[in-house]
């Protein structure tokens, strides 16, 4: 799968070249297409651990834990927010890069579009549950702003990746600042 890696980062899902991959890997063409049917199918079984990483973290969004305005004061909060995002980015680099830079013509091509559609749904839905639990907070927050947040949140994370020098110290201040300015963008939009 390190071949195919390459293979994908250096000339893009749509132009990488099955044969090469097989070439490379030192096995016949044939061979590959008796475990995958495609070079899709490949490419998903390449990102498709961090696919499941961060539906772990959408999911975890509306968790009861969360719907509490702890999360705008919480130390803990914070400091568990920016861990995840900080490994999420350090672990997942390269896959990172292939969903964000190199999916055209995969089926994953309009991931980001389709993952910020589905978040803005579950943000939508964490701000009605956020107003029944504290209804003196303001939620009359435009879809679009938050669809625009939710879209922000790749292109936050694939400037990160792009510049290959960034240290792991760098990383987790970013994300100190990025938790601490959207956590107090929050706070002020929802007049919590």
């Amino acid at each position: 799968m390190v071949i195919a890696k390459n293979e994908f980062l250096q000339h893009g899902f749509k132009n990488a070249s099955m044969r090469t991959i097989a070439k490379e890997a030192d096995v016949g063409l044939g061979n590959i297409y008796n475990y995958f049917k495609n070079k899709n199918e490949i490419f998903l079984q390449l990102v498709s651990p961090l696919i499941d990483e961060i539906d772990e973290m959408f999911e975890s969004h509306n968790y009861e834990e969360n719907l509490t305005l702890e999360i705008f004061i919480s130390q803990t909060y914070q400091e568990e927010a920016i861990a995840v995002m900080v490994n999420l980015i350090e672990n997942f680099k390269d896959e990172l890069k292939l969903l964000l830079f190199h999916s055209y013509g995969s089926s994953l091509q309009n991931y980001r579009d389709d993952y910020a559609d589905s978040y803005t749904r579950v943000s939508l839905e964490f701000l009605d549950n956020m107003k029944e639990r504290y209804p003196h907070l303001n939620t009359s927050v435009s879809e679009f702003f938050i669809h625009t947040l939710c879209s922000w949140m790749f292109t936050i994370i694939g400037e990160i990746i792009a510049h290959e020098d960034v240290t792991h110290g760098e990383i987790e201040a970013f994300m100190k600042e990025y938790v601490a300015f959207s956590t107090a963008g929050w706070k002020a939009v929802l007049k919590a």
